[in-house]
Formats: C-alpha cells, sequence, structure tokens
C-alpha cells in the first residue's frame, strides 16, 4: 500500500466511523463528573491535566465514559480529534454490571483497541465523619481501599443512587466527590441531567480508511480482549516506561510502517492530533498515573 497522509481540519470529517452497537439499556439520568489527575511533564514540571466523564445510570447497569463520547453519541456526530483527552489521561469506557457480576472496559492504547473483563468487585466502604457541601448537596464521607489504592468519598443521600463516575460506586448514595489518599486523582461531581439516552455497547468499529490509489475502503477495528490483570500489567508497563515522556510510541513500529497512512488534524484547543484507524497517537505526554495498582 502507498504510503500517505490524511489531513482534516476539526469541522470536517473526511474520516468516518461506524460501529456495531447495542442498545443495553435505556438511562434515568446522566451524571457529569470532573476528572482531574495531578502528574508531571517530561520537563519534570508539575501539572493538573483534567476531563469530563459521563455517567449512564440504568437498572443495575452503569457506563462511565468520556463526556466528549457522550455529547457526540447525543448529537450523532463521531471525530477523532475529540478523543485525544481520554487518550491522554488514558481514561476508558467501562460498563458496570454488564454482562451482570461483571465489569466490561474499553479502551485505545495505540496501536489498537482493548476490551478487558473482569468481576465486580465492590468496594467495602467504611463510613467516616467528614461532612461537606456539594454541587450544592449535603454530603457524608466514607472511605475504602480498592486494587491497591485508598479512596476517600463524599455521597449525598438526597439522591439515592449507589454509582459513581469510574469503576466507584456502593455507596447509600450518588458519589459527588472521590479522591485518592495521595491527592493524585479527584472526581467532582458537576452535573445532573435527568434525560433518558440509549446505553450502547460497541463489539467493534468499521472505520472508512485511504486505500493508497484516491479511494477509500471500510477497515473493521476489533478490540484485543484479554483479562484486565493483564491489560494493566500491560499499560504500567508501557506507560511507566521513562522513553513514554520523550517517545510515546516507543515500543510499537512506526505507524506509516503498519499502516501506510496516519490521520491528523486538530481539536477543540488548535493542537495537532495524529491517529490511525480512530486510536489516538499521544503526542506530549504526561508522567502515568494509575489508577489501580
Amino acid at each position: 500500500m502507498k504510503k500517505i497522509l490524511v489531513t482534516m481540519m476539526t469541522l470536517a470529517l473526511t474520516i468516518a466511523a461506524q460501529a456495531q452497537r447495542d442498545t443495553i439499556g435505556v438511562s434515568q439520568f446522566t451524571a457529569i463528573y470532573r476528572y482531574e489527575c495531578k502528574t508531571m511533564d517530561a520537563e519534570g514540571n508539575s501539572i493538573t491535566d483534567s476531563m469530563l466523564i459521563a455517567v449512564q445510570v440504568s437498572n443495575g447497569i452503569t457506563k462511565s465514559f468520556p463526556y466528549e463520547e457522550y455529547d457526540r453519541q447525543k448529537k450523532g456526530r463521531f471525530r477523532i480529534v475529540d478523543g485525544y483527552q481520554a487518550a491522554h489521561m488514558h481514561m476508558g469506557t467501562f460498563f458496570m454490571n454488564y454482562p451482570e457480576g461483571r465489569i466490561t472496559a474499553q479502551e485505545m492504547l495505540y496501536p489498537h483497541r482493548y476490551q478487558t473483563d473482569e468481576a465486580l468487585d465492590k468496594q467495602k466502604w467504611v463510613l467516616t465523619d467528614a461532612q461537606d457541601s456539594i454541587f450544592g448537596y449535603a454530603c457524608q464521607s466514607a472511605k475504602a481501599k480498592y486494587h491497591g489504592l485508598t479512596w476517600n468519598a463524599y455521597y449525598t443521600e438526597d439522591i439515592p443512587s449507589s454509582i459513581g463516575p469510574w469503576k466507584l460506586g456502593g455507596l447509600p448514595g450518588i458519589i459527588t466527590k472521590a479522591t485518592d489518599a495521595r491527592g493524585i486523582h479527584t472526581f467532582t461531581l458537576c452535573g445532573l441531567l435527568k434525560e433518558e439516552q440509549p446505553i450502547v455497547f460497541a463489539e467493534y468499529v468499521t472505520w472508512i480508511v485511504p486505500d493508497g490509489r484516491g479511494k477509500f475502503v471500510s477497515q473493521r477495528v476489533d478490540y484485543q480482549k484479554m483479562k484486565a490483570s493483564k491489560f494493566l500489567a500491560y499499560k504500567k508497563k508501557v506507560l511507566g516506561n521513562s522513553r513514554y515522556l520523550t517517545n510515546p510510541t516507543y515500543y510499537a513500529p512506526d505507524p506509516m510502517e503498519i499502516f501506510g497512512y496516519v490521520e491528523t488534524s486538530y481539536n477543540s484547543a488548535g493542537d495537532n492530533v495524529r491517529s490511525v484507524a480512530g486510536v489516538v497517537i499521544v503526542s506530549n505526554p504526561h508522567q502515568y498515573q494509575p489508577l489501580e495498582q
């Protein structure tokens, strides 16, 4: 295949995707959280990255995923460039209690998409005396250790739902704020949307890519499936390597050699974004801060 570089502007959608999607529920409401991660750049400067996460809540199923994807889904749009911050902060999509008693997670780590499976282990929260007012709600506090990190959380019984962001949950009310004991990761409730939206699960995506002869062809992109513990070990090995900060694709062949093309575009902040088949190639990475040990 002839090597080709595809360029698209933010408002132009020249590379599109379709997904094999199943509707697995209808949300009763959606909680919006701001996720902040304290880390360092390649020069050792302290920096705080942030992004929004949407948590759709249905009977028995919760989906926690990047807000930009949720917004695109509501508007019927799909753009590569909006997924950059999620890839930069290594935040995936998590289906809690899907299938029943399990967590299914989907995440992109160049050059592949991954899907993992693990048991739905509930956090063993210990209620504490601290109180606060968060997002206009009177909140109680609790503490729990989950997958190697200790979490301090606030929740409100004014919203009697046991959900939270990411994989956190199981309290007598919705989690309004959760911070790990080191103060690296923080989730803060910043929005509640009372609207019914489909909760969708994509088995794979079909990406429209150039064929090197001036035309476009469809390419099915499957998820690499593995156990969550195996993927976490792989991710920590790759992203925890010191070379990641200066060469974020050090562990994989050059994308032009693998795929024969690279998609380039710009996100809403004007930053250049490179991707292959919708899998973002992170540039200017920051030090990896795992949410699980």
